[in-house]
């Protein structure tokens, strides 16, 4: 496997354009927040905004929208009731469950939203044009539709629903776009359908988070240094992801001769193994998507998203944001 071949994959492969346009997305919407008084709104806190019903939903439901632990949905509802962003109490039809509700401060960081939103379509128009953009937007939503992926009625949309039913006509409080919504769904999609192939492959032991190491490891391997300035993420994360990975055995972390200052990290036999499978994941993937969503269409959304990725200079595979 050569470095260029490895390269060209990531760079062209449909998820990573996904997962980059997708944070980029919500980098931008993050630093509004920011300007209008909502600086305590953090990545993490997007999988439970996203898919929270006004009407409240079940923890666990959160959770299981949001692909993530019970425990983890729990922190993330722990902390924005904190922040006075949501409310919690017992479920009405089950005195055993816990629904989320927003507080008012919830409600008004939604409402405060979509005008964000609205500009941050117009920094994106004037560097794709607004025609390309709405092509951009419908190739995703009909994408979605055409591969099933149900879109959960939670934050923007949620408000959206609630505007629809008010018996005041001139509310505004209704959805002008969803690409951020779109990129999200159909890179958790990929995600999803990435994983299952990789579980059915041998390789249940690989979390999300290890392709921060994986992702931008190069075939004659690489140092800490380099590895999380491409990752985006500090030295002492990547030395707990190296770390993990080298225990399920998919990596080497030792000295590099060169220089005894350094570690060097390289991909063991079965880390190529699991790279090999990886793009067998990913054949499978476009296979089903070209399928699905049919030759021309997957085909033009596909390069949509690459002129999109190339205009906004972004790195693919995706730096990923640092916690916090």
């Amino acid at each position: 496997m050569s470095q260029q071949f490895l390269d060209e994959v990531r760079r062209h492969n449909l998820g990573h354009l996904l997962l980059a346009l997708a944070n980029d997305f919500e980098a931008r919407v993050l630093q509004r927040y920011a300007q209008i008084g909502y600086a305590d709104i953090r990545p993490v806190h997007g999988a439970l905004l996203r898919n929270l019903e006004i009407g409240g939903t079940r923890l666990t439901a959160l959770a299981h929208r949001a692909g993530m632990t019970h425990r983890a949905m729990a922190k993330i509802v722990a902390d924005l009731q904190c922040r006075a962003y949501i409310e919690r109490g017992e479920d009405p039809t089950d005195a055993r469950a816990t629904r989320i509700t927003y507080a008012p401060r919830g409600l008004r960081l939604l409402r405060d939203s979509q005008t964000q939103i609205d500009r941050i379509y117009i920094d994106y128009a004037s560097l794709v044009g607004t025609h390309s953009l709405a092509r951009l937007e419908e190739g995703l939503k009909l994408a979605i539709a055409r591969l099933g992926i149900q879109v959960v009625r939670g934050g923007l949309q949620a408000l959206e629903d609630e505007a629809a039913r008010s018996p005041d006509p001139s509310s505004e409080a209704h959805l002008h776009h969803n690409l951020g919504r779109y990129l999200a769904e159909l890179a958790r999609d990929y995600e999803v359908r990435c994983k299952d192939i990789m579980l059915k492959l041998g390789h249940e032991s690989i979390r999300f988070d290890h392709l921060a190491v994986l992702s931008h490891l190069d075939v004659a391997g690489t140092d800490h240094s380099t590895l999380a300035e491409r990752a985006g993420i500090s030295m002492q994360a990547i030395g707990k992801q190296v770390r993990a990975l080298q225990r399920l055995g998919y990596v080497a972390n030792e000295v590099d001769p060169r220089d005894r200052r350094v570690r060097r990290v390289s991909f063991s036999p079965r880390g190529y193994h699991f790279i090999t499978d990886l793009l067998t994941a990913f054949q499978q993937i476009e296979y089903d998507y070209l399928e699905m969503v049919g030759r021309r269409n997957y085909r033009s959304l596909k390069k949509q998203l690459e002129t999109f990725a190339a205009r906004l200079q972004l790195s693919i595979p995706v730096r990923r944001a640092k916690p916090g």
